[in-house]
Order: C-alpha cells, then structure tokens, then sequence
C-alpha cells in the first residue's frame, strides 16, 4: 500500500468511527423506558426535561404527542393541557381526553385538551385565541405548579401578540423552576424561539421534505454530518423519528406501532399492562 493509500484508508477508518450509530427499536420497546425516564435523570430529585418536536404536517407528530402524554397519564397521572390551535384534528379527539373552549374550564380537569375554537375568522379568530390562551397560561404560571403544558403549533401561538411570545420564551426559560415541563412541536425549526432547543432536553425529528430543512434539522441534534444521513435513513411512510435525550447524548429511530386508543383521565386500561407499565396515581412529575 502507497503513502496515499493508506493516507486515504485511515480518512476512511476516522470517517467511520465519526458516524453515529443509531439503533432502530419500536416504540412497544422503548415507550417503557421512555416514559420512566423523562423527567427522572435523578429519581430522588425528579425535574422537568423540556421537549421540542419537528415534522411537516402529516408526518405523525401530534400521533407521537399523544401517545407520549398519554402513557405519562397512565404511569404518573401528570397534570397535563395540550393547547391546540389548529381548525381540526382527528389525532387529538382520538386521544379521549376533555375538550374545553375557556380557561376556566380547563383549570378543573386533571387532563385537557385546551381548544379555543370560534366561528370567527381572520383578525377576529386570532384575537379570540390570543385571549383565551394568555389567561390559561398567566394563570398556570404558579410555584410548585407541576405541570405538562404542551403546544400543537407553537410558532403559531408566539405569532399571535409579541406579549404571548415574551410569555412563551418565560415558561422556555423559566417554566422548570415552577414544576412547569413544555412540549413544542413545530412543522420546521426556522423562526422558532431559540429557547426552544436551547432549553429542551428531548429532540424529536421526522423526516423533513427537502435538504434546506434537512440541515436545519440535523443541527438540532449536533453536527450536520453526522446527522443528515441518519435523518435521511428514515423511513417517512412508516413514520419514523429520531429521538435523542441532549443530557445523555442517546438516540434512537422509532415508530409508533401501538394504537392510540381513547383513554379518559382517571380511567383503567389494558394499555398499561400491555406497555408494562403499573398505573401510579400520583403527583411526580
């Protein structure tokens, strides 16, 4: 072997020792495991981990959101409002939790879906929505508050008023001191709150529609080169994720292969024993 060969080979070998492995493992698998961990790094001294979640519409990430919220309700029975903005969405009313218009509504249940829903449209729709959401979320905002508050289309919401998007960056920022644990999902990582991967714990990303959103993509989870051509592995029509945990730095492909079947607050399920989980009626976080 010449000098250059073998300058070129060990390129190669560093190439190679440089590539991230990640392991493809259902989420039947891992869920368990998942659902145990976040927010439990320390199990003396549980902690908010925030969780930002990207993918174009249609990818499964809503599937995702309520999968993961609703296997927390069946382990630990967290507190938890998701707040949805968008005109409809099958995925949400098949997770079988209330639905309620108005914060006050929403403060009564241990489990909600936040919708303010109008008629209205335009300036109109988005004043109605700005209104209701702000009162929800200045009321939450309350020491010791020990709480998932979880946002459909976050980029949406931050749009409606510079003063929800300040209110927004406190709970990125601030919200882990109050119990408080955020979920963003968003269609793409441009314009979002930079707080939202700064400050989240998880990163979950779908399979982006071209190599602009690509890159972006990859830098929420570290080197672009390392992390495009795992992105680009993914399988799109069966809804694949990376998923990584940036506090232990491991990842893994998934997909959702379990149903999500209609779960009220407060009921008993197969879903549990079959996840291997023990339902724990309590307030961990």
């Amino acid at each position: 072997m010449t000098s250059n060969e073998a300058t070129l080979e060990a390129i190669r070998e560093t190439q190679r020792k440089s590539r991230v492995q990640v392991e493809r493992i259902p989420w039947s698998e891992l869920g368990p495991e998942f659902v145990e961990i976040w927010g439990r790094n320390d199990p003396e001294n549980p902690q908010p981990e925030h969780m930002e979640i990207v993918g174009m519409n249609g990818s499964g990430k809503t599937y995702f959101l309520c999968t993961i919220l609703q296997e927390r309700m069946l382990v630990r029975d967290t507190p938890t409002t998701i707040i949805a903005t968008k005109p409809a969405d099958s995925t949400l009313r098949s997770l079988g939790w209330p639905i309620v218009k108005n914060p006050r509504e929403a403060h009564k249940a241990r489990q909600v879906i936040l919708w303010p829903d109008t008629k209205e449209i335009g300036a109109a729709r988005r004043a109605y929505q700005r209104k209701e959401i702000y009162e929800y979320l200045s009321k939450l905002w309350q020491p010791n508050a020990n709480t998932i508050v979880a946002f459909d289309e976050i980029a949406y919401v931050e749009s409606l008023s510079p003063e929800m998007r300040d209110l927004i960056e406190m709970y990125w920022r601030e919200g882990r001191s109050q119990g408080i644990t955020v979920i963003g999902m968003k269609q793409r990582p441009q314009g979002a709150n930079r707080h939202m991967s700064s400050e989240s714990y998880w990163t979950i990303a779908y399979l982006p529609k071209d190599h602009d959103d690509l890159e972006r993509f990859a830098e929420l989870f570290g080197s672009r080169r390392q992390w495009m051509p795992i992105l680009e592995s993914m399988d799109a029509e069966n809804h694949e994720f990376l998923i990584r945990n940036h506090r232990t730095g491991v990842a893994y492909i998934s997909w959702i292969d379990i149903p999500l079947e209609p779960i009220a607050p407060e009921a008993e399920n197969k879903m549990g024993t079959y996840l291997g989980h023990q339902n724990k009626r309590n307030n961990d976080l």
